[in-house]
């Protein structure tokens, strides 16, 4: 009873397997698309799943083995303006309003047998490539159609009732022979506008090409010149901010650098006098005060203030004249103003200029 059961179960199980792998590897074409099967192994199959057609692929039961490329067939549209502005036109820079421009929706299938080469020709195995290779191939085309139709500016003239016939009659059919090699047939042109620039207009514009050429290289220099700018600002700043970096560092491990540095980033004309602190401000009293004050006896006698040194000068003495004293009561700066009277007391002097 055992032995029946799980050969029941194993014959079961088999079973379901079959169905779902045969489930799993039938693949069914649209009756508007077709299927390009790609192997990862063996590459782009010969065959092509037609439209309404049903196969069975056995290699989609191992995951990632099969690619499936889908494509509608028709109908399919491509919408693509085409500009083309002549050399002269192209020198000054001209806008598309001095441009020949044709606008138009083209409506067009893909043959089944050359679909395989059409996948083929594109840039990437990917159908998404589809669109940027036909207007790549537009423009191919009609760059060669303009230059017989147009070679040079004077051709202007009935250019645009040359564009309204051609594109209404000769186009479709010059377009299928440009295209046989990947199986694209165009069916319908629905034109959305053709553009040709006045001729007079035109004309008028190149002859003040000149003066449209210096402004646009006047332009051009501006806008170097404010990039270089904006470049050179960028650098210097780099370097400030990278100054200023290092000069934390600095200042952290050695604070005393905070006096150097709040001298050093003073103007040239700027006098720095370092002066003893204790002794200036806070040692010495007003004469008044200390004439009411008794002497103290035994108390030691002050000693002299020092004299402030002067760091501006250091590096560069004065030039002594010998007709003129030296006062060494003021400041080195101000040694060929007249002496000034000491303090009663030997203190801080008044070393305002007169």
């Amino acid at each position: 009873m055992t032995g029946r059961f799980f050969r029941s179960l194993f014959w079961g199980v088999l079973l379901a397997s079959v169905i779902a792998w045969a489930y799993a590897g039938t693949v069914t074409a649209g009756y508007r698309e077709t299927i390009l099967v790609e192997d990862t192994v063996d590459g782009l199959q010969e065959d092509v799943v037609s439209p309404g057609e049903t196969t069975f692929l056995p290699g989609l039961a191992v995951p990632g083995r099969i690619r499936l490329h889908r494509i509608q067939l028709e109908p399919r549209f491509l919408r693509f303006p085409w500009v083309y502005q002549f050399p002269a036109g192209q020198l000054l820079g001209l806008d598309d309003s001095f441009a020949v421009q044709v606008q138009a929706h083209y409506e067009y299938s893909i043959s089944v047998d050359q679909i395989r080469s059409l996948f083929l020709s594109l840039p990437v195995g990917d159908w998404s490539q589809l669109k940027p290779y036909l207007e790549l191939r537009m423009r191919s085309f009609w760059a060669e159609k303009m230059r017989q139709l147009a070679p040079n500016e004077a051709a202007l003239n009935g250019l645009e009732d040359d564009l309204n016939i051609y594109v209404r009659g000769d186009l479709r059919t010059e377009l299928n022979n440009y295209f046989r090699q990947e199986g694209i047939e165009f069916r319908r042109i629905y034109v959305e506008r053709i553009y040709v620039p006045d001729a007079g207009r035109y004309n008028a514009t190149l002859q003040a090409g000149q003066n449209l050429l210096n402004n646009r290289l006047e332009r051009i220099s501006i806008i170097d010149q404010a990039r270089a700018k904006r470049h050179a600002s960028e650098i210097l700043n780099e370097v400030y901010l990278d100054r200023l970096e290092k000069m934390a560092a600095l200042l952290q491990k050695y604070p005393e650098l905070r006096d150097y540095a709040a001298v050093d980033s003073l103007s040239d004309n700027v006098r720095v006098l370092v002066m003893p602190y204790e002794q200036y401000f806070r040692g010495n009293q007003p004469a008044n005060r200390q004439n009411n004050q008794s002497p103290v006896a035994d108390a030691p006698r002050a000693e002299p203030p020092v004299e402030p040194y002067d760091f501006t000068t250091i590096e560069q003495p004065e030039t002594q004249t010998p007709s003129i004293p030296q006062d060494r009561s003021t400041f080195p700066g101000m040694r060929n103003n007249p002496p000034q009277a000491a303090a009663p007391d030997g203190g801080f002097r008044d070393l305002t200029p007169p």
